[in-house]
């Protein structure tokens, strides 16, 4: 098993784990690149729940997918290339952000739904599993998972990007928030929470929610303020991996 479980966030309903990883191992190799760290492939694996989403076209859950995509066009028209660039990432990062709330919505409603997602991290994280790396949604769901399982022996938990600071998500998280406060996440020795400028979706800091053993940074993204991948190769997220894999955390 896996030293380093990545969970992925919202918009991947298309993907499946193996792409994922395809797409997220350059990324976090880069990361940690700037630690003078190797990683090997087998040290890595991806918690996949995209599919549990999946749109079934005609559907009133398709529809509303569709409404989060409209305007992108109208928006960047008639923009310089670089100015057009900029604006489709701020509007790519507003339909991210909806199209969370949405899954989020889901997720807390659907019968048997959010056991299910949890059940998905419970299958990738064993004994050997150091750090936990959460994007977006996926914080939530790992979050969910690592409070389940106070037994386990994961280390770091680094969550990218993350809304659980969201009133809407805070309020609704497993166990529940005591005066204001939301419970440790389990075993986690450490919670690294990276937090990049513009990004809608994690505005408001974790240790607000969470208290202050959580440690926030914030990074800069440029017009990809949500995506992963410049989540996953800044250098302050490759060092919180790098130090929970040398055991220096």
């Amino acid at each position: 098993m896996a030293r380093v479980v990545l969970v992925h966030g919202a918009f991947n309903e298309l993907w499946g784990p193996n792409e994922l990883k395809a797409r997220w191992l350059p990324a976090v190799r880069d990361g940690l690149w700037h630690h003078e760290v190797d990683l090997d492939a087998g040290d890595v694996d991806v918690c996949f729940y995209g599919d549990l989403f999946r749109r079934h076209p005609g559907t009133a859950e398709d529809a509303q997918l569709q409404a989060s995509r409209a305007g992108v066009a109208e928006a960047i028209s008639g923009l310089e290339i670089g100015d057009a660039i900029a604006a489709l990432g701020r509007v790519a990062a507003e339909a991210t952000f909806d199209r969370t709330v949405d899954m989020i919505n889901v997720m807390m409603n659907e019968p048997d739904l959010r056991d299910r997602m949890r059940a998905r991290v419970e299958s990738e994280v064993d004994t050997e599993t150091r750090v936990v790396v959460a994007h977006s949604l996926g914080s939530v769901v790992a979050y969910d998972a690592l409070a389940a399982n106070p037994h386990w022996s994961v280390h770091t938990f680094v969550t990218l990007g993350s809304p659980m600071a969201l009133p809407m998500i805070f309020d609704q998280i497993e166990p529940g928030p005591v005066d204001g406060i939301g419970a440790w996440p389990g075993s986690v020795q450490r919670w690294v929470n990276v937090r990049a400028l513009n990004d809608t979706a994690c505005a408001t800091c974790l240790a607000d929610r969470f208290g202050p053993r959580v440690e926030e940074l914030v990074i800069d993204n440029g017009h990809r303020a949500h995506a992963p991948e410049p989540y996953l190769n800044a250098s302050v997220t490759g060092a919180a991996i790098a130090a929970a894999l040398d055991g220096s955390a």
